[in-house]
């Protein structure tokens, strides 16, 4: 298969497996809202906010070092990698987890908001957490998207599944928000499997002048990750200081529909570094054609994902969730807007790691995230969670637009401009006009907006690929005559 067969292809299961996992998360937020109040679920984002953000640390970029250098012509490379990054990570994570608890533990001992004995769960959640990076990178690596498709459907059943059963029989705390988001994490890991125990407690191989330049590869990364979670989870915790743990949970259920793109992200992600390792360990100069006309059509479908949340996540709140969410229907399209940026910086950030320049991403993710500080805190206490939702959006672009220039600069691949222009426009004024609700009733309203979204749809593809549109509509017609 080509690269682009390849790229489509796993991007495809694994977006259709993120999509039945995001519809029954949609499907099951009626009951959890009725049955849990905004508290709960603000306890619950607080605390898997700041698993997040402790895994990435224990990470260190672990996990990008292995997919960049797994597949690498140059040692160290296979399985000696492998073993070693894999030993990296369960290391640092159970370091990182103890000493997480112990805060944990000491610091809200004397709150009433949030639950001391919560620490277990924390702890638990971080090394699951890094294991399941590190599992799903290493099917990746396999190249067994379908797998890792199935598996995800798997665990987005079980999850939604264990959360209603917990809130309608046991209880109705954080606890039926927490538990199916470990769920989440250790069903993969036990599913697509990890590296043999045995290889695993051997000693590791790899001399000292080969594991740390392997670790630098990915170690921007403790910058970047952190300054992720800063712009993607510090505005929960502004709100908690600013308005309490009842707003962040209102913003929460706004978060969670707005963030429908990160479905084609994670999918296209996941598949965009091993194989763009993959093209341009095997052609460089190649590369910068295949990769631009590529990233231009992907940054064009990230633009459409925008459209298609903007345009109905806002009459989804209103026609899913308990009236006491519905506000946070008005933060959707900047929270999609966060989305389709972060998606665009991530596609730009491979260009620095291919060519191991991946120092440049962290320092546009370090100003970045003390943009997003500064708004967050003006913001956010104004505005409430629509300036939690503008401070994403706006922090966001200015990292997209700093990594796609920087990473240009250092490996330039043929972007086509001209169309991704036409695109990008088309679809910001359709948003403009398709964010309001149509009508009084939320399911008109989405039948009314539907066939000008088709249409937006349809002009966009044939703008960037109209290649693509020609090939697809000649193999129909070819169809149709048998």
């Amino acid at each position: 298969m080509t690269f682009a067969r390849r790229l489509i292809a796993g991007s495809m299961q694994l977006t259709l497996s993120n999509g039945v996992v995001r519809l029954l998360a949609i499907v099951t937020m009626p009951i959890l809202t009725s049955l849990l109040s905004p508290q709960a679920y603000g306890v619950a984002t607080l605390l898997g906010t700041v698993i997040s953000l402790v895994s990435v640390f224990a990470l260190a970029g672990i996990d990008v070092s292995y997919a960049r250098t797994y597949h690498s012509m140059q040692v160290p490379n296979g399985i000696d990698v492998e073993l070693f990054c894999w030993r990296f990570a369960i290391f640092s994570s159970m370091l990182m987890a103890a000493i997480s608890a112990l805060a944990w533990a000491t610091i809200t001992s004397r709150s009433a908001a949030l639950d001391y004995r919560l620490a277990l769960l924390l702890a638990s959640g971080i090394i699951l957490s890094v294991v399941h990076t590190m599992t799903q990178t290493r099917a990746r690596l396999g190249g067994r998207y379908q797998a890792m498709a199935l598996v995800t459907i798997a665990s987005g059943i079980i999850g939604p599944a264990a959360g209603i059963a917990i809130a309608a029989w046991w209880r109705q705390d954080a606890l039926a928000l927490i538990l199916p988001m470990l769920l989440s994490y250790l069903i993969p890991t036990l599913l697509l499997g990890v590296p043999p125990v045995t290889a695993l407690v051997k000693p590791s191989v790899l001399s000292k002048d080969a594991s740390v330049p392997l670790i630098k590869i990915g170690l921007a990364a403790i910058v970047t990750a952190p300054m992720y979670w800063l712009l993607s989870s510090s505005d929960r915790w502004f709100l908690q200081y600013f308005h309490g743990a009842e707003a962040v949970g209102i913003y929460s259920i706004g978060y969670s529909v707005g963030i429908i793109g990160m479905m084609v992200n994670t999918a296209v992600m996941a598949v965009w570094l091993p194989e763009a390792s993959r093209e341009y360990e095997q052609d460089r100069e190649r590369a910068k054609l295949t990769l631009g006309r590529l990233m231009s059509r992907l940054v064009a479908a990230m633009a459409l994902i925008w459209l298609m949340a903007t345009a109905a996540g806002g009459d989804i709140v209103r026609l899913l969730a308990n009236e006491r969410f519905h506000a946070s229907a008005d933060f959707v399209p900047f929270i999609a807007g966060g989305v389709f940026f972060y998606g665009t910086s991530q596609l730009a950030l491979y260009g620095l790691v291919l060519v191991k320049q991946f120092k440049w991403a962290a320092v546009w993710w370090l100003v970045g995230g003390l943009v997003c500080a500064l708004l967050n805190f003006i913001l956010v206490q104004r505005l409430g969670g629509l300036g939690a939702a503008i401070t994403q959006s706006a922090s966001f672009a200015f990292i997209a637009i700093g990594i796609l220039a920087t990473s240009q600069a250092k490996y330039r691949v043929r972007l086509d401009w001209g169309r991704l222009g036409a695109v990008i426009g088309l679809v910001f004024f359709a948003g403009l006009f398709l964010a309001p609700t149509w009508h009084t009733s939320p399911s008109a309203s989405l039948l009314m907006k539907f066939p000008l979204g088709v249409a937006v749809a349809a002009i966009t593809s044939w703008l960037i690929a109209p290649d693509w549109c020609d090939r697809g509509a000649r193999k129909l017609f070819q169809r149709r005559l048998l």
